[in-house]
């Protein structure tokens, strides 16, 4: 599943035996999982790993949180940065498990939310527009590539989606 506001890939189950098969390499991770998203912030590294596990937050019952404790579900992300922006950055996220907001959550707790997603980094968005003049159109987060075994023929699929237009321009503006 995506957030309402995430671009790109995913795949649809046609009947009940692909939905199960589906679902069982979603749940021993063997899907591949494949995220293009800009940060609020200029990253430190050039590339990363984050395993933290993810809760429901204790206050916000409609936000996940980070826990640097045993009281979530575990969460691992892997990250490089492709490119360095004004006030941003553009990276490619690698998530290994599937939580709910997984990468928003993630990046939130390394201090760099994402551009445009009001839930986990409002401050930072306010400081972002105030520092860039660019307001974006929803959190800018893309499921670029999706990759799995066809549940039928067994088959390596792989499938690609091309950034949309208000991401590329994103990028255009803030370069």
């Amino acid at each position: 599943r995506l957030d309402k506001e995430t671009s790109g890939c995913l795949v649809v189950a046609k009947n009940d035996e692909t939905h199960v098969a589906l679902s069982a390499q979603f749940a021993g991770r063997q899907v591949v999982k494949i995220y293009n998203a800009i940060v609020c912030g200029e990253l430190a590294r050039e590339s990363g790993e984050i395993r933290a596990a993810i809760a429901r937050h204790p206050s916000h019952r409609k936000r996940m949180a980070a826990r640097d404790d045993d009281s979530g579900r575990a969460a691992h992300t892997s990250y490089r940065v492709l490119e360095r922006l004004n006030a941003a950055t553009f990276v490619e996220a690698q998530i290994h498990t599937g939580r709910t907001h997984q990468i928003r959550v993630h990046f939130q707790f390394l201090g760099y939310p994402l551009v445009g997603d009001e839930t986990y980094g409002a401050r930072q968005n306010r400081k972002f527009t105030e520092l860039t003049g660019y307001e974006p159109p929803r959190v800018m987060l893309h499921a670029r590539e999706l990759s799995f075994i066809h549940p039928r023929t067994e088959e390596q699929m792989n499938f690609e989606a091309p950034l949309p237009k208000d991401f590329r321009e994103a990028l255009k503006l803030l370069r």
